[in-house]
């Protein structure tokens, strides 16, 4: 039996060694480098000035006349090109988003080549673009563009090698990258995902690629944890030596697994485990309420007058319990600003009261007790995110509202943003001790010292690959020693 399991371990450590490897080192990469994101800061620089919104059509109005159907999900206002325009998106799949004017109520038709390598010579004068129409690629194959697609694909001939897309349905700037966050997200991002376009494309394939080459390494370190230990003798061998192993890279590969083998299964396990193997733990969605925080009868009917003290460069439209609001962005003084309004575009500064943001959750839980505290630092499972630039980190204050619910909910609600900053449930919750606090070491207090976790985890995977670089030349020289056994048995007369 011993010997068939050292087999199977030696066999998957030939066919899976420089694959742990690669997650280990694109695993560093990560901590350092985001995947290619357009900010929203980026956008709003990149926006004119509203003008007055007397005179505008309301969203609803806009929507009837483009003759969109479906029931209202998104609404911003925005200048494109000397004119403002609705982007409004609805619930109907596949919830593509339209462009119409504000002022005339047209449709945008669908941007064209020239129009897009007009927009790019507008950002960099001087420029020689070049445009071609995609539906995806390898930095537009998340789920969140597919409302945006296809797309405009506009490279830059400038020094950073800029890249950016452009919808050919809303003309919006939805994605941009330069050489150098392309380079190494092939290293980091790409590589620790396996999230190759092709393979990407086709979801199903792609979790279960990840499932089952993930779950074969978790089988290969476990094994040889178990062989390892299975050899270690605490009163030595002969030879004196605890390992009884004395070539150089089997006793490395021996000892550093000893030491780093169960960080290193650990990092694997919770990589497996966030793919939701057999439906685990995968439950939450069964127990989300059906009508959501943003439950609406359709589009605002109204435009809010925006306050004048600044030139506010986009209007997003934000629905609580039924009600409206605005959320008014702009750039100014080298940052961006955020203002939230009622539907008649009085201003809120302090956002909304506990009291309404309590009755929308009490109209998606009849019934549910509420126990409900303001938070002003971040607690175990609401706490900052590392790379959150595109959307901005999580804010604070927020108001923690417990709900006395089989899944023992947890809502933190923005109030500045009108909306729900993070929804934790008992699944939830696990999650986050099997794969947020085991994958990325985010646990109290490192996660409030990032330079503290960063030294511990670079610590660990500097041991893991060690151990992994010891196993590849192991595996190198057992399939070369094969290929090179059958090679000579092929000769023979």
């Amino acid at each position: 039996m011993k010997r068939w399991l050292h087999l199977i371990h030696r066999w998957l450590g030939i066919a899976l060694a420089l694959l742990v490897l690669a997650w280990l080192v694109s695993g560093v990469v990560l901590l350092y480098v985001p995947r290619p994101s357009l900010t929203l800061a980026e956008r709003l620089q990149a926006q004119a000035p509203l003008p007055p919104t007397q005179g505008l059509l309301s969203a609803q109005q806009a929507a009837q006349q483009a003759g969109l159907t479906g029931q209202a999900q998104a609404a911003r206002l925005l200048m494109q090109g000397p004119h403002a325009s609705w982007l409004l998106q609805s619930r109907e799949s596949p919830g593509r988003w339209v462009a119409v004017d504000a002022q005339s109520g047209q449709r945008h038709a669908a941007l064209s080549q020239a129009e897009a390598l007009q927009r790019a010579l507008g950002r960099t004068p001087g420029a020689q673009p070049r445009a071609a129409l995609i539906e995806r690629d390898q930095w537009t194959i998340y789920g969140r563009f597919k409302p945006h697609s296809p797309f405009w694909h506009v490279q830059l001939d400038d020094a950073l090698g800029t890249e950016f897309y452009l919808s050919q349905a809303s003309g919006e700037w939805v994605q941009d990258s330069t050489r150098w966050e392309r380079g190494w997200n092939w290293l980091g991002s790409v590589t620790h995902w396996l999230y190759f376009t092709p393979l990407r494309a086709d979801n199903a394939l792609w979790r279960q690629v990840v499932l089952w080459t993930s779950g074969a390494a978790l089988g290969l370190a476990l094994l040889g944890l178990v062989l390892g230990w299975q050899r270690w003798r605490w009163r030595g061998y002969a030879s004196g030596s605890r390992s009884p192993y004395r070539e150089p890279w089997q006793r490395q590969h021996h000892l550093w697994g000893l030491g780093a083998g169960l960080v290193l299964a650990a990092w694997i396990f919770s990589g497996w485990l966030s793919m939701h193997p057999w439906g685990w733990n995968d439950a939450a969605s069964k127990t989300r309420p059906a009508q959501p925080w943003a439950a609406t009868a359709g589009w605002p009917s109204t435009v809010p007058a925006l306050p004048t003290a600044m030139a506010w460069r986009e209007l997003e439209w934000r629905s609580v319990n039924g009600q409206t609001y605005w959320l008014a962005h702009t750039w100014a003084q080298g940052q961006r600003h955020a203002l939230l309004l009622d539907a008649q575009g009085q201003p809120l500064p302090e956002g909304l009261p506990a009291a309404v943001m309590q009755a929308a959750l009490q109209a998606m839980y009849p019934g549910v007790a509420q126990e409900a505290r303001w938070l002003r630092e971040y607690d175990f499972h609401y706490y900052a995110l590392r790379h959150s630039q595109a959307q901005g980190n999580r804010p604070l204050p927020v108001l923690r509202v417990a709900l006395a619910d089989a899944a023992a909910t947890v809502y933190y609600l923005d109030p500045q943003g009108a909306r729900v900053a993070l929804r934790s449930d008992s699944s939830d919750r696990a999650d986050r001790w099997l794969f947020s606090a085991l994958h990325r070491w985010d646990w109290p207090p490192l996660h409030s010292w990032p330079l503290a976790r960063d030294v511990v985890v670079i610590g660990w995977t500097l041991a893991a690959t060690v151990l992994t670089l010891a196993g590849c030349v192991l595996a190198w020289r057992r399939l070369r020693q094969r290929i090179t056994i059958r090679s000579k048995k092929g000769r023979s007369p």
